[in-house]
Order: structure tokens, then sequence, then C-alpha cells
């Protein structure tokens, strides 16, 4: 079979396949180590699959840091905050995705998944079948420019938001409320706590910072910073080109306090964006093909559970492929098992919409952290569900979001 994507996603769906004796080759455009705008955070459950996939020790060697506690800024003029430190552990894990990819794709290799880097997938081939067209291979071009056939019995479209395979199925359902941009660029030398996720929301421009490390830290006297802006497509025109500089002035009017902050810092030339367009994909299956990750849905994770989904989602993958391979039968109805498992993740991408909402609701949020701040109990219950460890129902339920965002 083919994985097309060597992400969290797409290495782990091969990595969990390949250990049950499914012969998979993988393919992504890009060489890898290569850097990812995202950012950078794992979440506690993201920590337990990745030691399921037997790359934690390698995880720990490589210098991954320890999140002891989440930050929201209120968008209030005074800036008040709330803190959540768990009694028992961490908030989650922070890593630089050059690292964490690189090691991934190593244990795929490791594991027997045939691997090439460099190989552009231009198109799926398909051809007829009792319940229509089947899916039976990829076209594209390896790192040399020369062009390739390849067949399978099953593609998984693990290639992100903007999957090709996807779109070439015209499998995805956009989400017009949830189109974004992100900028994503990384700073050196930050002052202050380099054990926590701090997350700022200005009108429609939210910003979260992180400490993943794993930059040229050679003189550093603070941390590594990972500094993620996601504002309205309509500021396209004010990016393209001036990411750097776009980054320094939003800083400057939407959040001076951190402005002043990073001032003093260092920030890397290399500054990244892509656009965040939500969307779905209902079902993520179709004759032959199987989508997962970032191709199967799209709502950004301002609670930073991305590469959770991705690998949750990856897990499900290998269940419902590996079955359905052991049958002979990689029909939509044969991989429909898939949709069911991806349940539990609705239900998180219902939560994240809400999130969503309440972020870019300036009054809302000042509510939320309020509350949060005054109800530890809550809080507590509200950052388990966003880590992982409890089930989204405990937070989707009229009273508690009363609670939380309901005026005095």
């Amino acid at each position: 079979m083919i994985v097309v994507g060597g992400g969290p996603a797409g290495s782990g769906t091969a990595i969990w396949l390949a250990e049950q004796g499914v012969s998979v080759v993988l393919f992504d455009r890009a060489n890898f180590p290569r850097d990812k705008a995202c950012g950078e955070f794992l979440t506690p459950q993201a920590a337990r699959l990745l030691r399921d996939l037997g790359v934690w020790e390698h995880l720990m060697d490589a210098g991954i840091r320890p999140v002891a506690a989440t930050v929201l800024v209120s968008p209030k003029a005074d800036g008040g905050q709330m803190r959540y430190a768990p009694d028992d552990g961490n908030v989650g894990w922070a890593m630089r995705r050059t690292t964490l990819d690189a090691i991934l794709l190593a244990r795929a290799r490791e594991a027997g998944v045939a691997v090439h880097e460099g190989f552009a997938v231009r198109s799926v081939c398909r051809e007829e079948s009792g319940s229509g067209q089947q899916v039976v291979g990829i076209t594209g071009k390896d790192a040399d420019g020369e062009p390739h056939s390849v067949g399978a019995r099953l593609i998984v479209g693990a290639d992100g938001t903007h999957s090709l395979i996807a779109r070439q199925l015209n499998m995805v359902k956009a989400l017009p409320r949830l189109q974004r941009l992100a900028i994503v660029a990384h700073f050196r030398n930050v002052s202050g706590n380099g054990d926590t996720i701090e997350m700022r929301a200005s009108e429609q421009t939210v910003c979260g910072m992180g400490f993943p490390g794993g930059g040229s830290s050679a003189g550093n006297t603070g941390h590594d910073a990972n500094l993620t802006l996601v504002v309205p497509t309509s500021q396209a025109s004010q990016i393209a080109g001036r990411a750097g500089d776009f980054v320094e002035q939003t800083l400057q009017s939407k959040f001076p306090l951190l402005a002043e902050r990073l001032a003093g810092a260092d920030r890397e030339q290399v500054v990244r964006t892509v656009g965040c367009y939500g969307h779905r994909c209902r079902p993520a299956v179709a004759d032959g093909v199987l989508l997962v990750g970032d191709a199967a849905t799209f709502i950004d994770p301002f609670t930073g559970e991305g590469v959770y989904f991705a690998l949750r989602g990856a897990q499900h993958a290998a269940e419902t492929a590996s079955e359905a391979l052991r049958r002979g039968d990689t029909s939509r109805r044969g991989l429909a098992a898939y949709t069911g498992a991806r349940c539990e993740l609705s239900r998180r991408y219902q939560l994240l919409d809400i999130v969503q909402t309440v972020v870019r609701t300036p009054a809302l949020l000042s509510r939320a952290v309020c509350r949060l701040d005054r109800y530890p109990a809550a809080a507590a219950r509200l950052f388990n569900v966003l880590g992982g460890t409890r089930p989204p129902t405990d937070v989707l339920h009229p009273a508690l979001l009363w609670r939380l965002l309901a005026p005095v």
C-alpha cells in the first residue's frame, strides 16, 4: 500500500501498518529534515502515542522539552491572565518539527517502510469497479524529475490541509468561517519562563508562544521560542513578501507587552506562513483511499492538539487499513469502520470549533480567562480534555459552558 505524506499522520500510519506485516511505500515531496509551520506543542496523549510508536527515547535524547503550564492572557488592557499547571505532571511537551518529523520518518524506515523523499505526487490513478471508480495508484515525479506510476490496493492520503488526494477526489467540504493564515517565527534569547505555553488573542488575531528549543543557541541567556500568529485571510496582501515585518508590526499593534518582551530577542531570518483552510472530509474514505490527519479534517488547533489528531487518526487508519487489506476489500464500504472510529475525534473538533468562537470574541475570551482563574476545578477539567486525558463530553455541557461564558 501507499502512504502520501511523511509528517506525523503519514509516518504514524506507515509504522503501525509495517509492524503488522503490511508492505508500505511512503512518498513525500520534501527532503527531511524539513521545517514546518506549526505551534510545535504535544499534548500528554500525543506523547503516549509517540511512546507506542517507539520513538520516545529518541525524542528525549534529542531534547524534547516538558511544558509545565498553560497561560491564557486576557484581551483586556490590564493584561489579566490565568495559569494552569497540573499537580501530577506536565500540560504537554514541545519540540521543533524539524526534529520530531525526522525521527518519526527514521522510525518508519526502521520498521520496514520504503521511504521516498523528494517525490512529488501529481495525481491518483483510477479504474472502473463494481461500485464506481476505484483508486489503484498514484503518478508523480522523483527528485530527479523522472515520472513514475506506482500501483497499490490502498492509498492513504496524509498530505496535509491542502491534500492533493482529497481535492482530486472532490472529498473536501470547506468551512468558510475557519479560513485563516498562520505565520510562524522563531526567536532566540527570549526572557521569562521557558516551560509554559502562552496564548493571547486580540479581536481576530490569535497569538501563541511556546518554547520548543532547537534553535542555534550558542551564547543564549534566554530561551528559544516559537511564536505563531493566526490572522484572517483578508490580511494576505499585507504578509506577501514581508512576513517578518508583518510579525513585528502585529506584535506592536496587537500585543505591545509581548512586543516589549521580545524586543531584546533575536528572530530567525526565515518566517513561515501557511493557509489554515478549515475543512472536513465526510466520510474520509473513498474506493481505494483513506484520508488521515489534516487531509481528513482541519480546524486550526488553538488548543495545541494538532499532532495528537494526526497520531490518533493514524492509529485508527492503520487498524482499518490492515483489516481491509486482510479481507481484500478496500472499497469505500470495506473502509467504513474508519468513519465510526473517527467519531471520537469529531467530538474534539466540535470543541475546537467552540474554542475558536470564544478566542475571536474578546468579551467571551475575557470572561473565560476570569472564570477559569476563579474556578480551578473547571480549568482542570477543560485542560484535561484538551490534553486528551478526558473525553470531550466532560466540557461539552451547557451548564459548564454557561458558567464559563455567561455575563455576570
